[in-house]
């Protein structure tokens, strides 16, 4: 059977885990008559049990939802997603360094215009 729909992509990840209709509803605090009419394409979950899905099976949701045939995504290098996690992920250089120190002893108009030109670079 092609696994083309939502429903079929999941039936076939359920059964692939040994899992009943009820025992996967029950991981995720569902109704059986949810997972069924999920695996009829009667209904989709909501976006955040999408995500809940995919991450138990360690599938992507565009595979889930059938816009790949790829179980996972291509591995990528994570971006650090705060400012904090980013410092510590960079290797800075001593020019770098020089230069962001320096940064702090600037009056504060001089600091708004450095922001405001690395804003401009950035567009």
């Amino acid at each position: 059977m092609e696994n083309n729909t939502f429903g079929t992509r999941l039936k076939t990840l359920r059964q692939e885990k040994n899992l009943t209709q009820e025992k996967f509803a029950n991981i995720f605090y569902l109704n059986k008559s949810s997972i069924s009419k999920y695996e009829k394409d009667k209904n989709l979950p909501e976006n955040q049990l999408l995500i809940k899905i995919a991450d138990f099976f360690d599938v992507s949701v565009d595979y889930l939802l059938c816009r790949t045939s790829q179980k996972k995504l291509l591995p990528s290098t994570p971006q650090p997603t705060t400012g904090e996690e980013f410092l510590n992920s960079y290797v800075f250089t001593d020019e770098e360094i020089t230069a962001f120190a320096a940064y702090f002893s600037f009056p504060d108009e001089l600091k708004r215009e450095v922001l405001d030109y690395i804003r401009f670079k950035q567009q």
